[in-house]
């Protein structure tokens, strides 16, 4: 099994926006059961990042996988 990664700054703030909730995003990291939703958002959040790559879709080298 893998370790979880943890997720970057840039992740955290979209996982935060996705969920619209009227906290900061200090206060959800600040508490426990708040920052285990943010940090499953955000890994969920990196996850779809990772599948679109912009850079091979500039240089047109996808594949259809099958």
């Amino acid at each position: 099994m893998q370790p979880r990664i943890d997720p970057d700054r840039a992740a955290l703030e979209i996982a935060h926006r996705l969920l619209r909730t009227p906290m900061t995003l200090e206060q959800m990291l600040g508490s426990r059961p708040l920052s285990l939703i943010l940090m499953n958002v955000a890994r969920r959040h990196m996850q779809r990042r990772n599948v679109f790559d912009t850079k091979r879709l500039q240089a047109n080298d996808y594949q259809e996988s099958q």
